[in-house]
């Protein structure tokens, strides 16, 4: 059966999209998931919302989707055997290297290849499967592609997570493979725990400073007029590609928004609930039309979030220490 996923970038939106109808929430510990400090939890928040989300038999993911540095892999390993302790057992990871050796110190973890791994067809995701993933999560470059979905769950025994949004233009930035954002601007520091906070490259623990949605001027070969673009668009919420996702065979329905506000996910979140629930529960090809004036009201709302949140990012990273 497909679980809807939600983000739970504060303890409280966590608690707010349970509440809402999510099956499962992903959450990030500070350093370790791709995300400024404000977008990340303590460890006892963590344990915290597990204890929540068990009491209701729903799932918590705890992304550790940065990539560690040879200092770090001691600090990874006692962190995952901690929220193991807790009763945590599932992960987001995008490092080959840890994806493989935590399932072989920890027999039983659930691990999803996180879409930072930045598969791009089904030989990626077979090999993500070899090495110990439950689930990969495919990138949003993919877009819809359906027929893609039903033959990798044909011929891989793995589950398959997909973002319950698209972009608007495809780009050339490929998540989890770009590193032009610490050439702007990068801070780093060593917390107590000897964790190397690098804020400014998402790759090692920071969030990155949303470079590509800059204005760029790009030339052309045959000699035309630059033409000034983003590298990537912003994203936009789906909808009518939900029936297909789930006649295809999709595990996990994810919706991203770690950085938005609390309300804003949990109203999103409670949206999907409803629609998926509907979707599972028609008997014949399921309609969503009658959806598309709450969708278009919530897609509005997160767009405009998400816009202003990347035009702060842009322009903090380009001011000066001083």
């Amino acid at each position: 059966m497909v679980k809807l996923m939600a983000p739970g970038g504060t303890q409280a939106m966590a608690f707010a999209v349970l509440e809402a109808g999510a099956d499962a929430v992903y959450v990030g510990p500070a350093g370790w998931s791709r995300r400024p400090p404000e977008d990340e939890l303590r460890d006892e928040e963590i344990r915290e919302i597990n204890e929540f989300a068990r009491n209701r038999g729903q799932e918590v993911k705890v992304a550790l989707n940065s990539v560690p540095g040879p200092q770090e892999i001691g600090l990874l390993y006692h962190k995952v055997e901690q929220y193991i302790n807790w009763g945590l057992s599932s992960f987001i990871l995008n490092d080959i290297g840890c994806i493989r050796q935590l399932c072989r110190r920890f027999p039983g973890v659930d691990i999803h290849a996180s879409v930072t791994c930045a598969v791009c067809n089904r030989e990626d995701v077979r090999f993500y499967q070899e090495i110990g993933a439950n689930v990969v999560i495919l990138s949003y470059r993919w877009g819809v592609e359906i027929d893609q979905i039903r033959t990798i769950k044909a011929e891989v025994p793995v589950g398959i997570e997909v973002f319950l949004f698209s972009l608007l233009q495809e780009g050339i930035i490929c998540p989890g493979r770009c590193t032009m954002s610490p050439y702007l601007r990068f801070d780093r520091w060593v917390d107590s725990e000897g964790k190397d906070h690098c804020f400014g490259s998402a790759n090692r623990g920071g969030s990155c400073h949303r470079v590509c949605q800059a204005g760029w001027d790009v030339d052309h070969i045959d000699g035309s007029p630059a033409k000034r673009l983003g590298l990537k668009s912003s994203p936009s919420l789906i909808l009518r590609e939900l029936p297909d996702y789930v006649e295809a065979g999709v595990d996990y329905l994810k919706i991203p928004g770690r950085e938005h506000p609390d309300g804003v996910m949990r109203d999103i979140t409670r949206f999907y609930r409803k629609v998926l629930d509907e979707v599972l529960a028609s008997l014949n090809p399921a309609v969503v039309e009658h959806f598309v004036p709450e969708w278009e009201e919530l897609k509005y709302r997160w767009k405009v979030e998400r816009v202003q949140r990347d035009r702060f990012r842009i322009w903090r990273a380009g001011q000066s220490d001083s």
